[in-house]
Protein backbone atom coordinates (compact mmCIF):
# COMPACT_ATOMS: atom_id res chain seq x y z
CA UNK A 1 0.00 0.00 0.00
CA UNK A 2 1.37 3.52 -0.95
CA UNK A 3 1.14 6.37 0.66
CA UNK A 4 -1.87 7.72 -1.40
CA UNK A 5 -3.76 4.40 -0.89
CA UNK A 6 -3.02 4.66 3.01
CA UNK A 7 -4.21 8.64 2.84
CA UNK A 8 -7.29 7.35 0.99
CA UNK A 9 -7.82 4.47 3.51
CA UNK A 10 -8.07 6.35 6.50
CA UNK A 11 -10.78 8.99 5.38
CA UNK A 12 -12.61 6.08 4.32
CA UNK A 13 -11.85 5.05 7.68
CA UNK A 14 -12.91 8.16 9.51
CA UNK A 15 -16.03 8.94 7.52
CA UNK A 16 -17.47 5.13 7.70
CA UNK A 17 -17.25 4.90 11.81
CA UNK A 18 -20.28 3.77 13.40
CA UNK A 19 -21.89 2.96 9.73
CA UNK A 20 -22.10 -0.47 8.00
CA UNK A 21 -19.63 -0.96 5.03
CA UNK A 22 -19.20 -3.71 2.87
CA UNK A 23 -16.17 -5.39 2.05
CA UNK A 24 -16.26 -5.78 -1.91
CA UNK A 25 -13.12 -7.86 -2.11
CA UNK A 26 -14.44 -10.61 0.59
CA UNK A 27 -18.07 -10.55 -2.54
CA UNK A 28 -15.70 -10.88 -5.12
CA UNK A 29 -13.40 -13.49 -4.62
CA UNK A 30 -16.35 -15.25 -3.90
CA UNK A 31 -15.66 -15.75 -0.12
CA UNK A 32 -19.31 -14.86 0.72
CA UNK A 33 -19.87 -11.68 2.59
CA UNK A 34 -18.18 -8.89 5.15
CA UNK A 35 -20.18 -6.49 6.37
CA UNK A 36 -18.42 -3.98 9.25
CA UNK A 37 -19.24 -0.44 10.98
CA UNK A 38 -16.74 0.94 10.03
CA UNK A 39 -13.21 2.63 12.22
CA UNK A 40 -10.40 0.66 13.46
CA UNK A 41 -12.71 -1.36 15.64
CA UNK A 42 -16.39 -2.09 15.54
CA UNK A 43 -18.87 -4.87 14.94
CA UNK A 44 -18.90 -7.13 12.12
CA UNK A 45 -21.10 -9.76 10.04
CA UNK A 46 -19.69 -12.77 7.81
CA UNK A 47 -21.47 -14.62 5.50
CA UNK A 48 -20.00 -17.68 4.00
CA UNK A 49 -21.08 -19.23 0.70
CA UNK A 50 -22.32 -22.24 2.43
CA UNK A 51 -24.74 -20.08 4.52
CA UNK A 52 -22.94 -19.75 7.87
CA UNK A 53 -23.58 -16.23 9.35
CA UNK A 54 -21.24 -14.78 12.16
CA UNK A 55 -21.71 -11.67 14.25
CA UNK A 56 -18.68 -10.53 16.21
CA UNK A 57 -16.35 -8.06 17.12
CA UNK A 58 -13.07 -6.37 15.44
CA UNK A 59 -10.07 -4.48 16.44
CA UNK A 60 -6.76 -3.37 14.61
CA UNK A 61 -8.48 -2.30 11.08
CA UNK A 62 -5.59 -0.38 10.19
CA UNK A 63 -4.96 -0.05 7.39
CA UNK A 64 -7.64 -1.67 6.41
CA UNK A 65 -10.46 -4.48 7.54
CA UNK A 66 -7.84 -7.14 6.33
CA UNK A 67 -5.81 -6.31 9.32
CA UNK A 68 -8.48 -7.00 11.82
CA UNK A 69 -8.67 -9.43 14.58
CA UNK A 70 -11.87 -10.88 14.14
CA UNK A 71 -13.93 -11.96 17.53
CA UNK A 72 -16.78 -14.24 16.78
CA UNK A 73 -19.27 -13.95 19.01
CA UNK A 74 -22.62 -15.85 17.41
CA UNK A 75 -22.48 -18.15 14.67
CA UNK A 76 -25.94 -19.45 13.29
CA UNK A 77 -26.21 -21.84 9.91
CA UNK A 78 -28.53 -21.20 7.40
CA UNK A 79 -29.70 -23.28 4.56
CA UNK A 80 -28.16 -21.03 2.09
CA UNK A 81 -26.22 -17.86 1.63
CA UNK A 82 -29.29 -16.43 1.14
CA UNK A 83 -31.11 -16.95 4.40
CA UNK A 84 -28.04 -15.70 5.59
CA UNK A 85 -28.24 -12.39 4.17
CA UNK A 86 -31.94 -11.78 4.94
CA UNK A 87 -30.87 -12.58 8.83
CA UNK A 88 -28.21 -9.92 8.47
CA UNK A 89 -30.47 -7.55 6.87
CA UNK A 90 -32.41 -8.03 10.27
CA UNK A 91 -29.75 -7.62 12.51
CA UNK A 92 -27.79 -4.58 10.42
CA UNK A 93 -31.33 -2.83 10.75
CA UNK A 94 -32.22 -0.09 8.91
CA UNK A 95 -28.92 1.33 8.32
CA UNK A 96 -27.60 -2.43 6.78
CA UNK A 97 -30.87 -1.85 4.49
CA UNK A 98 -29.94 1.29 3.48
CA UNK A 99 -26.52 0.63 2.83
CA UNK A 100 -27.34 -1.73 0.63
CA UNK A 101 -30.94 -0.13 -1.34
CA UNK A 102 -31.10 -0.11 -4.95
CA UNK A 103 -29.37 3.39 -5.15
CA UNK A 104 -26.54 2.50 -2.81
CA UNK A 105 -24.96 -0.57 -4.43
CA UNK A 106 -24.23 -1.63 -8.15
CA UNK A 107 -26.96 -3.62 -9.27
CA UNK A 108 -24.86 -7.05 -10.28
CA UNK A 109 -25.15 -11.01 -9.40
CA UNK A 110 -22.32 -13.11 -8.59
CA UNK A 111 -23.54 -16.93 -9.53
CA UNK A 112 -21.54 -19.35 -7.19
CA UNK A 113 -20.46 -22.37 -9.24
CA UNK A 114 -22.44 -24.83 -7.13
CA UNK A 115 -26.34 -24.42 -8.31
CA UNK A 116 -28.64 -22.77 -5.65
CA UNK A 117 -26.37 -19.92 -4.40
CA UNK A 118 -26.71 -16.82 -5.77
CA UNK A 119 -26.01 -13.41 -4.27
CA UNK A 120 -26.99 -10.26 -5.14
CA UNK A 121 -29.80 -8.07 -4.48
CA UNK A 122 -32.37 -10.09 -3.13
CA UNK A 123 -34.94 -8.67 -0.55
Amino acid sequence: MDQHEFEYWKAITTNNARRWVEDSITRLNGNGALYYTGGEDGVYMRLSPVGKLTVGTYEGAFPHIGEAVFSPKMERQYDDINGAFKAACQIGGKQLLDMLSLDAVPQTEVHDDEPGITFGMMM
